[in-house]
């Protein structure tokens, strides 16, 4: 029997990029640890200053539950929702409950995460490397035994999912680590057509933030983008839109051509609805998706009277009321409130300049969850947006592409380190609880 050697699997490589590129960024992170105690002239632990604001939230929820109704704080903790807070007590239960709490946490954060980045370059190289994605015009096709080929590109990965602005959040006593292996596991089962599965990450990840619940709509459209391909039906069929109305341009048939197209495009979608209704494991993949969120909505029903007690409480942090997206964009653009949510307005911008970027790289499913989760807390302000954009995920595999694009090394190298030194000034106010970042 012939021994396989496993260094020489494409899996092998990916991981053991990762490995490396996830140590040093620990490493810097620790380093702030000390470049801050010294500038500040503090002795903090690595623990204590990694996890301010709701980290502390999710600490005492982890040791004591959620606040009872009668309880007087009027920042209920009941808008964090529950699946980190329930693996980090089933690890905290492994230690017999003697590891602390945020150590505990940010040991599932950062597994989290590298789950989260080797998924997620697994589904990069399959969609440029695999003929079943050649369709993609604008994909780079490239051999995935090339070494230098994957080394170079999985520490470009690994640098954006572990030391990118904002990506120190992944390694505290945050939701968002959880969240993003949710979204990659999402999208990589639905690249290898397992929709039942995608839709059970799906459903974790609407336990772990609502946000979660929005997948829903970057499913429907890897079913229909999967219908389309597997069962094209071509214009031409239609008795009402032969090949000399399609191909004339005069003012006379354009009005037939317009209603050909529209006639086949309503047949299409007719057909795709009247798919997804008699097929069971897609309408069992879509009904999964906000299956999380309504568990705990039923929790909170029975536990404080009210089923939407995580969005009531909402109003403990965001007193101001704003026209919808339009307004809070406005406002926070036109700098019209504090100068760090003039940043943020911005940044938003940026963010929607990036979802159209990946839409014309046909990574529609990815850009429609972006914008639909970052439309959801522009309802109302545009206050922790960053993370909150950088936290669903979708928003750094566009980044990535921008990156990927650039041939020349030397530029690519540059925007890594500017990205990983913006990331250690974060750190660094991070470690301050510097209002910034809020």
């Amino acid at each position: 029997m012939e021994r396989v050697d496993i260094r020489k699997s494409p899996n092998y490589k990916i991981f053991m990029c990762l490995v490396v590129t996830f140590i040093l960024s620990r490493l810097l992170m620790a380093i702030m640890v000390l470049v801050y105690n010294n500038v500040m002239g503090t002795e903090h632990s690595f623990a204590y200053l990694m996890n301010p604001w709701d980290a502390k939230r999710y600490q005492f929820i982890i040791e004591n539950g959620y606040t009872y109704p009668l309880d007087t704080d009027p920042q209920a903790n009941w808008a964090f929702f529950p699946l980190y807070v329930i693996i980090c007590q089933l690890v905290k239960l492994l230690t017999f409950w003697k590891l602390d709490t945020f150590w505990v946490g940010m040991i599932v954060s950062n597994i989290c995460i590298f789950v989260g980045a080797f998924f997620g370059i697994k589904y990069i190289f399959n969609r440029n490397n695999n003929d079943l994605y050649n369709q993609y015009h604008t994909a780079q096709v490239h051999n995935i035994s090339d070494n230098n080929w994957v080394s170079e590109n999985v520490i470009i990965w690994g640098s954006l999912l572990f030391a990118a602005p904002y990506m120190f959040y992944c390694s505290s006593t945050y939701t968002e680590a959880m969240f993003i292996m949710f979204i990659v596991l999402f999208f990589y089962f639905c690249q290898q057509k397992k929709y039942v599965l995608a839709g059970c990450m799906s459903a974790a990840a609407s336990a772990t933030r609502i946000v979660g619940c929005m997948l829903v709509f970057a499913l429907i459209v890897e079913l229909y983008l999967d219908y389309v391909k597997s069962k094209t039906i071509a214009v031409t069929e239609f008795p009402f839109a032969s090949k000399s109305i399609l191909k004339s341009s005069s003012t006379s048939t354009l009005k037939y051509k317009i209603t050909a197209l529209l006639k086949y495009k309503f047949y299409r979608i007719k057909n795709f609805l009247y798919e997804i209704f008699t097929t069971p494991k897609y309408l069992i993949a879509i009904l999964l998706c906000p299956l999380g969120t309504f568990l705990y909505m039923t929790f909170l029903r029975f536990f404080c009277g009210d089923a939407f007690a995580f969005k009531h409480v909402q109003i403990a942090w965001r007193e101001e009321s704003y026209v919808p997206v339009i307004g809070v964009l406005w406002k926070a653009c036109t700098g019209q409130i504090e100068p760090r949510y003039t940043y943020m307005g911005w940044f938003c911008i940026g963010a929607f300049l990036v979802y159209g970027y990946m839409i014309s790289r046909k990574y529609y499913s990815m850009a429609v969850f972006g914008i639909v989760s970052l439309l959801v807390p522009l309802t109302s302000h545009v206050m922790s947006t960053c993370r909150f954009t950088v936290g669903s995920y979708v928003f750094l595999v566009g980044i990535y592409e921008l990156i990927n694009k650039i041939k020349n090394k030397f530029l690519v190298c540059l925007i890594i380190v500017l990205l990983v030194l913006i990331e250690l000034y974060l750190l660094f106010l991070w470690y301050n609880s510097d209002c910034w970042l809020m």
